[in-house]
């Protein structure tokens, strides 16, 4: 190294970008290598840094890189040896700003390779050598980013879907299994009326389980709701990442999809999905009365359809007729209606007209001691959402979805650069791709609980408002008691007790 003054206590940084043992540049072959330059040199190595499997372009994700930033004010070494720029930052801004740093502290930076050092050559030729790095980083993310985009023209399919095992890139063969949930869950959306959150909780119930072996939750059952690949019709090339220094992903407008048809993956018809996207239309449009009860479900055709729920077995009261003069309409339990007692011995009934009455009287109650009612309402929230998650919490989620996008740079760097396969990339990313998805439906949950702490006041006046409004309907349907209600408990009996909607469910009604 030119001008390297012997016999200097310096520290070495390294970086890889893989965990494939067989790479040349693998952290211990470096950390080695560092070791034999010292040596070679006569310089006291005092430490290796080393980000493992950490991108490159942004100084904010390598905490090794920033704890030697740490230790150099304290002086704890007189240089800083680099194999090759690209190494130490593939940022411009990030190099020039760390290498000056390092030398207003009198610490020389030296590159290996490229034989420069900080205190002996101009920082102009330091920096084009950085920019280069950039620019390496940038055709990098533009070859993935081609490469990605010309597989999907192509029809590529990702690593796992659920209710498909994959064969290859390009082809999916049908989970028999899985299939079976599928369908399910456009029957009970289509047949029953169900929402996600209530299909999620049944399906979880019946113990079937995700791709990934874990519960279902509403944005699951909602993606398979969504996902036209079920009726054979396969849509891809939906998002891509905008900025290479930063990750951030951006979705591509509906316009620039790749569509393919694919009949033999079909698990339900045509005709069932659109329904499915009929109805997820109908009932945004329709039911939404803005907040704090955006989304309404859809109304079921029969006044209380799943709202009556049995103590016992758990399953919905449903709806029977008795005519003899006139016509009475009563509910029943469901699981007593078709097994006796065999099953569940819960043959109480309920007269529809009478019950109805009986919750407006309820509702002009709870009108009349409004004081009470507002007082256990906020005192119920209180006691829900301290229960919840915590500001840690948030932070915790916020850095593993930073470590899971650094993960996921790390392989299509690999990717790019020939190490691995579409084959190995795909399986790679298809976990962590669904577990960004989930960790982004926990933090928006947590955002949610905080706007109704911190706007209680606001909701509870305007579910105040919902009931009067209810009471002053000539006709009711199922979707207004849904606004209000969460469900009707009965017992064998007879008792019946009106469960109220928690105020933070009130707006995935």
């Amino acid at each position: 190294m030119k001008g390297a003054t012997n016999n200097l206590n310096i520290v070495a940084y390294c970086r890889v970008s893989t965990d494939k043992e067989e790479q040349v540049d693998s952290l211990e072959h470096q950390k080695q290598f560092f070791g034999e330059y010292a040596q070679k040199n006569g310089h006291n190595l005092r430490k290796v840094y080393a980000d493992e499997g950490i991108t490159g372009t942004s100084l904010r994700k390598r905490s090794e890189f920033l704890r030697l930033m740490k230790d150099a004010k304290l002086g704890l070494f007189e240089a800083v040896v680099v194999k090759d720029i690209s190494r130490f930052a593939r940022n411009t801004v990030d190099f020039l700003q760390s290498i000056r740093e390092l030398k207003a502290l009198g610490i020389n930076t030296m590159f290996i390779t490229a034989n420069m050092e900080t205190f002996s050559d101009s920082e102009f030729v330091l920096t084009i050598f950085g920019a280069m790095a950039q620019e390496e980083s940038a055709n990098l993310s533009k070859r993935v980013k081609f490469g990605k985009k010309i597989n999907a023209q192509k029809g590529r399919v990702p690593q796992r879907i659920f209710g498909y095992d994959r064969i290859d890139n390009f082809t999916l063969v049908i989970n028999s299994q899985e299939a079976q949930t599928v369908r399910e869950i456009y029957r009970l959306y289509l047949e029953e009326g169900l929402g996600c959150r209530t299909i999620s909780l049944r399906l979880n119930q019946s113990q079937r389980k995700t791709k990934f072996k874990c519960d279902w939750n509403p944005r699951a059952v909602r993606r398979v709701l969504t996902n036209s690949i079920y009726c054979g019709h396969y849509i891809n090339h939906k998002y891509e990442i905008a900025d290479y220094l930063t990750g951030k992903q951006v979705h591509i407008p509906a316009e620039e999809h790749f569509h393919h048809e694919r009949p033999e993956w079909a698990i339900i018809p045509p005709e069932v999905f659109e329904q499915a996207q009929a109805q997820l239309n109908q009932r945004r449009a329709q039911y939404d009365s803005g907040e704090p009860f955006r989304g309404a479900r859809y109304s079921t055709k029969h006044l209380f359809s799943t709202l009556i729920k049995c103590e016992h077995c758990g399953r919905s009261f449903c709806q029977k007729h008795y005519t003899y003069k006139n016509t009475r309409i009563y509910w029943k339990c469901t699981t007593n209606d078709q097994f006796t007692a065999e099953r569940c011995d819960n043959n109480i009934t309920l007269n529809e007209a009478e019950l109805l009455t009986e919750i407006q009287v309820y509702f002009t109650s709870l009108i009349h001691d409004k004081g009470n009612f507002i007082s256990g309402i906020l005192s119920d929230i209180e006691k829900r959402l301290s229960s919840g998650q915590s500001s840690d919490d948030r932070v915790k989620i916020e850095r593993r979805q930073k470590s899971l996008l650094a993960k996921k740079e790390r392989y299509q760097e690999m990717y790019a650069n020939e190490i691995i396969t579409m084959n190995e990339l795909k399986k790679h990313t298809a976990s962590i791709l669904e577990e960004l998805e989930s960790l982004d439906y926990d933090l928006k949950q947590y955002e949610h609980f905080l706007a109704v702490k911190e706007d209680s006041g606001r909701f509870v006046e305007q579910y105040i408002q919902e009931i009067e409004r209810f009471l002053q309907l000539e006709t009711v349907t199922n979707v207004d008691l849904r606004k209000i209600i969460d469900h009707i408990s009965v017992n064998r009996d007879g008792n019946v007790r009106i469960v109220l909607k928690k105020l933070d469910d009130l707006d995935t009604f």
